[in-house]
């Protein structure tokens, strides 16, 4: 198992740190189990602005893909390759 450094010699990845998705995407949420126990139709979502994963339910699945978050999410992305 690959582990990935938190810290560099500049300090902490933060983001805009070429290693910042790589490792907010490494491991999922703090208390995911819990809620897909609850939930068994579930997926994570990153949510815009902080980009942070979010478990979430299918119906918020639906509101995030067809309420516009997905495409705000996408449009930062695209922002940072202009």
């Amino acid at each position: 198992m690959t582990t990935l450094p938190i810290e560099t010699e500049a300090g902490l990845i933060l983001p805009g740190h070429p290693f910042f998705e790589d490792y907010l995407y490494s491991s999922f949420p703090p208390g995911w189990r819990d809620f897909a126990y609850h939930n068994h139709d579930f997926a994570f979502v990153a949510r815009a602005g902080s980009k942070v994963l979010e478990a979430v339910s299918a119906a918020e699945m639906e509101e995030y893909v067809y309420g516009g978050e997905l495409d705000e999410v996408q449009d930062e992305d695209n922002a940072y390759f202009l």
